[in-house]
């Protein structure tokens, strides 16, 4: 049986004039070395690091598997064994896939790419050592999905904040680019709540941030000064060369808890 693993695709989509929302964010612009220290000492005081989790897309297909890596979430809610974490609804929206989860505790072996040694993808054993993840309600409108999986660890849960973010909050925000698991960038929020025009797989309103993001970091969480999540972070801005970073966004409180309510109630 063989098997591959390859980055998420970044999807451009049209309607704006001067720039494109992307579904994973690509190098370039904003420093991603920018650290608020007062910021990351709070983080680490809180103990959220474990509320954050990653995702990987498996596909079998004509007797092979393939390993997508699909994104990050965070865990907001815990009944039994089993944990519920918010992410974008485009990284678990590939119909017939299984979705496989992995926290901080996964052990990430890694092993080499036959003919390609700068090229490092997880273990077979590491694809094993994940949870397999329910999707339980996505929001296209939004941009949003609920999920959950059953796990044997004791992983923390971030609450919601209660208000929304405001143009110049700082904010921290965890995310998985490829290989590079659980990393935190900082930034501001730049804008109040904008229309980014209709479309089927992203947000048509979001608010734009600073902090620097990369491919796989889609559904991560944005945390406030409070160290509550203000929101959720499904893609970026980029310019019309499609490489240039120039902001991110976010999905903020008024509409994660929409999404959660839907999910409710459906």
């Amino acid at each position: 049986m063989k098997r591959r693993a390859i980055g998420v695709i970044a999807v451009l989509l049209t309607g704006m004039i001067l720039a494109t929302l992307s579904g994973c964010a690509r190098q370039g612009g904003t420093d991603p070395n920018t650290v608020y220290e007062d910021r990351q000492a709070a983080c680490e005081q809180a103990g959220l690091w474990s509320a954050n989790s990653g995702l990987f897309t498996k596909t079998e297909e004509n007797g092979s598997v393939t390993y997508h890596n699909g994104g990050s979430g965070v865990i907001f809610q815990k009944d039994g064994p089993f944990y519920y974490a918010l992410t974008s609804a485009h990284v678990v929206d590939a119909e017939g896939d299984q979705f496989l989860v992995y926290t901080v505790n996964t052990e990430m072996k890694m092993e080499e790419i036959p003919g390609l040694e700068d090229m490092n993808v997880p273990a077979q054993e590491t694809y094993d050592a994940m949870y397999t993840a329910e999707v339980l309600y996505k929001s296209i409108r939004d941009d949003l999905a609920v999920i959950r999986f059953a796990a044997d660890e004791d992983l923390v849960i971030i609450e919601i904040a209660d208000a929304e973010p405001e143009k110049g909050d700082r904010i921290l925000c965890v995310g998985n680019p490829e290989n590079e698991w659980f990393t935190v960038t900082y930034g501001n929020i730049t804008s109040g709540l904008k229309e980014f025009g209709t479309t089927t797989s992203h947000p048509s309103n979001a608010m734009e941030h600073s902090a620097y993001m990369y491919s796989g970091s889609s559904g991560g969480a944005a945390i406030g000064e409070q160290m509550k999540l203000v929101g959720i972070t499904p893609g970026i801005v980029v310019a019309l060369d499609g490489e240039t970073f120039e902001r991110g966004v976010l999905i903020p409180v008024s509409g994660i808890r929409l999404c959660l309510e839907e999910w409710e109630n459906q």
